[in-house]
């Protein structure tokens, strides 16, 4: 995992500034970033003068995030299976890369649970891998694809299985999703998606 952690967060990087523009034109005051490592990504939009929690379920990533600070942060170890948050308690959640290496079923529980704590018209913010239509030829997927089998067994198979069902979009069309927005990074291997938090 180690390896894969070396390999995986210079590809994250160029996502962050991406998101921090969205959240800029979305107008969130708080954001949740689901899954969020050192936190990273928090301390961007907190430097945006966005109020940004980070969750993860590895309290020495949390322990870090905390250690490196940062303005309108702040951080909380848990499950994005089960967030240790109110009902409707932000304006959107960010899932960045965290669902591709899970089951079908954990995948719909991080998404249940994601949506179930930002409030009604807010947004969920999922960036994802997406296969390109010639993947053969294709060099940022092909890495991807070498990333990936480097994280082991269980998160590879997961990694397929996300693939084989037709990566972000399938995912969301099995959940009823409709992003209302698409942004394409990675020369088209990352998508980010934009869906708004459905009425109850």
């Amino acid at each position: 995992m180690r390896v894969y952690r070396a390999l995986i967060d210079p590809l994250i990087r160029p996502l962050r500034p991406r998101i921090v523009r969205l959240c800029q034109e979305l107008g969130p005051r708080h954001v949740l970033d689901i899954a969020t490592a050192t936190g990273a990504q928090c301390r961007m939009l907190g430097r945006a003068g966005i109020r940004a929690t980070g969750l993860d379920l590895s309290e020495a990533m949390i322990a870090e995030a905390i250690r490196r600070g940062g303005p309108n942060t702040d951080y909380v170890a848990g499950s994005a299976y089960e967030l240790p948050f109110d009902d409707d308690a932000f304006d959107a959640a960010l899932l960045l890369l965290a669902l591709h290496e899970h089951t079908e079923d954990e995948r719909s529980q991080m998404l249940r649970e994601a949506e179930r704590v930002v409030r009604p018209g807010g947004a969920l913010l999922i960036a994802e891998f997406a296969e390109p239509a010639r993947s053969r030829g294709h060099l940022p997927w092909q890495v991807i694809r070498f990333i990936e089998s480097t994280a082991g067994p269980e998160h590879a198979a997961g990694f397929r299985d996300f693939v084989a069902g037709g990566c972000l979009d399938g995912l969301l069309e099995r959940h009823a999703m409709a992003a209302e927005r698409h942004v394409r990074s990675h020369f088209g291997a990352i998508d980010i998606a934009v869906v708004r938090r459905r009425s109850v």
